[in-house]
């Protein structure tokens, strides 16, 4: 099927399971480009959609604004309560913004209830010391998969260009998306689910960006790799590799850090 047949299964017939030319299904979340969550069912007849720049260039937020209009349903609000524990929830994401559509603000409202009232983690899901820390790594890299991508997501955060490409090109079966240190901040780096974060640690703010990764929820199960001057393991990184070598030269401790 196409993009917009994937959308209408999802909005009006309820598929759990169902793929298109950029999107798949599962279970109460609509996922553009094999990884990056896009449209996320909260009741039969209250959804949400992300309110983020999509990671690739689409024409899916246009087709589910038609499909959610034709089934009566408008935009009632942004970032309602609740929203961000039901994400975390059904798509095992951190804080990402996401417009709320329904019939009206009250039916919102009342679906998110419900949903956190049917969601058993807020009881049983939580660690002893108060930490909701399911790592939800292996269903994403399955998701993947199936969706015929690549299954392992890079995230760069730092690095030059020309690293970049020689990188990519020694690690062709990984999906890379690149970002400028102060360009993403560790609640945007989770929300992209990334396999692994490799990040250009020569200078004070690259050290403290992976600080703040690490005390993200998803810091704790996403590896990070940092690029320094002297090979060194900076606070909070799993591995130090040489930043002025051979970019093929870090092929086998990253690949030691992937599923």
């Amino acid at each position: 099927m196409d993009d917009r047949e994937a959308i209408e299964a999802f909005v009006n017939e309820g598929a759990q399971r169902a793929f298109g030319e950029t999107l798949h299904t599962e279970g109460d979340v609509l996922i553009l480009d094999g990884y990056w969550h896009v449209l996320m069912r909260v009741g039969d007849n209250a959804f949400v959609v992300r309110n983020e720049e999509a990671p690739i260039e689409t024409k899916v937020f246009d087709q589910i604004d038609d499909v959610l209009r034709a089934r009566g349903l408008s935009r009632v609000a942004t970032d309602l309560p609740g929203i961000t524990t039901l994400t975390m929830e059904k798509a095992s994401l951190g804080y990402v913004s996401w417009h709320v559509w329904a019939t009206d603000l009250a039916a919102a409202e009342a679906a998110i209830a419900r949903g956190l009232d049917e969601n058993s983690f807020l009881e049983s899901g939580i660690g002893g010391d108060g930490e909701y820390d399911k790592d939800y790594s292996a269903e994403y890299h399955g998701a993947r998969r199936l969706a015929g991508l690549p299954t392992s997501l890079v995230l760069t955060v730092g690095l030059d260009a020309q690293q970049e490409e020689r990188l990519g090109a020694v690690l062709d079966d990984c999906h890379f998306i690149t970002k400028k240190l102060g360009e993403i901040d560790a609640d945007a780096c989770c929300s992209l689910i990334p396999t692994l974060v490799l990040v250009g640690a020569t200078g004070q703010q690259g050290r403290e960006f992976i600080m703040q990764v690490r005390a993200a929820a998803c810091g704790r199960v996403i590896p990070v790799v940092a690029l320094t001057p002297d090979a060194s393991t900076p606070l909070g990184a799993d591995v130090g590799l040489l930043a002025v070598s051979d970019p093929s030269t870090w092929v086998a401790p990253i690949r030691n850090l992937l599923p």
